[in-house]
């Protein structure tokens, strides 16, 4: 995946298909609406299993803009260690597809398939409110190979300052191409992912 910053307004490249900002936007806008209808909200963790590809980053943007705070799994994760996670977390439910839908029956959390909150919405959307800077931004869990997975959060105002002082470092700029190799299961990924969308955004 690819975060592009040029003249055209390209946000993500994942094999054949791009997003430009606006279709970024307009995706995460649905997607979070739907969720804060479901009654999402500020402080709350939403789990996130989703392959590779532009889908699971509308997804992550989505939660962000739900007020919520994401808790990732890699693909490969076996669903018994989502569902210790999930129920450690006292997550709100997870956001999966509708491939993986048969391997999450047995789960008691809500589940939410991507394409089912991407589909097209014609009333006004909802927007969320009253987040502060001590609400969490997302969760990262070890992987327990010496007991139990261990939830570490990351709240807004930390995640927020880490962006734009990495960025101070790092120096990435409109015209650069960011390759996003880090899985979204590891906080790293916030230097390929989180300080392309800020660069664009403080244009």
């Amino acid at each position: 995946t690819l975060s592009l910053h040029d003249a055209l307004p390209i946000s993500l490249v994942f094999e054949e298909r791009t997003l430009s900002y606006g279709e970024l936007n307009k995706l995460s806008d649905i997607a979070a609406s739907r969720l804060i209808e479901d009654g999402v909200h500020p402080g709350q963790i939403v789990g996130l299993w989703l392959p590779r590809g532009i889908d699971l980053l509308v997804m992550q943007l989505a939660i962000a803009k739900a007020g919520a705070a994401w808790l990732p799994f890699d693909a490969d994760t076996p669903v018994d260690r989502i569902a210790i996670c999930l129920s450690d977390a006292d997550a709100a439910g997870l956001i999966s597809c509708d491939a993986s839908l048969v391997n999450l029956h047995e789960l008691p959390e809500k589940i939410w398939t991507a394409e089912n909150l991407l589909l097209p919405q014609q009333a006004p959307l909802i927007r969320r409110k009253d987040v502060l800077p001590e609400h969490p931004a997302y969760v990262i869990y070890t992987s327990g190979s010496t007991g139990k997975p261990k939830g570490i959060q990351i709240n807004q105002g930390a995640i927020c300052h880490f962006l734009r002082s990495e960025n101070s470092q790092l120096g990435i700029n409109k015209t650069d191409r960011v390759y996003q190799g880090f899985s979204v299961a590891f906080d790293m990924s916030f230097e390929e992912i989180w300080i392309s969308y800020l660069v664009r955004s403080e244009e």
